[in-house]
């Protein structure tokens, strides 16, 4: 946790936070210091083990945890976005599916038969769920 607490008051001295401010830390301290982690370190892992360390400080000096449950919320979210910008993505991005494309699969099915019926579908609710194909099929016959 020392890194994490270091990097906390590396932030505060870099912004001029005073420390009066920096504990009991506010959302919005806690909220600004974890974007900024992130967008320093590239990597969202350490940020979270940062944001614990602080919180163990603040339990170990008396006083409650800095961010509610909510605000945790919060700041994952925020941090999921800046993840989403930074192009960090744990699969590899798939290429486009097109209207057109659904329009030429449409085409060369025949709806009537139960197994074509079958492929649209998970087709089209892919889609419009913005789905992975994975998240509508099974990987094999016996799953």
């Amino acid at each position: 946790y020392g890194s994490g607490l270091q990097k906390f008051h590396v932030f505060c001295d870099v912004f001029s936070i005073l420390e009066v401010d920096r504990l009991p830390a506010s959302f919005e301290l806690m909220h600004s210091f974890a974007l900024w982690a992130a967008s320093d370190l590239n990597r969202l892992p350490a940020v979270r083990k940062y944001l614990s360390a602080v919180r163990a400080w603040h339990i170990a000096q008396g006083w409650p945890p800095p961010l509610s449950s909510a605000d945790s919320e919060c700041i994952k979210w925020s941090l999921r976005g800046l993840q989403n910008l930074l192009g960090l993505h744990r699969r590899p991005l798939c290429p486009l599916f097109t209207i057109q494309m659904l329009k030429i699969l449409k085409s060369s099915l025949v709806l009537a038969q139960p197994y074509h019926a079958c492929i649209w579908a998970a087709a089209t609710c892919a889609f419009w769920g913005m789905m992975w194909f994975g998240e509508v099929t099974v990987a094999s016959h016996g799953a």
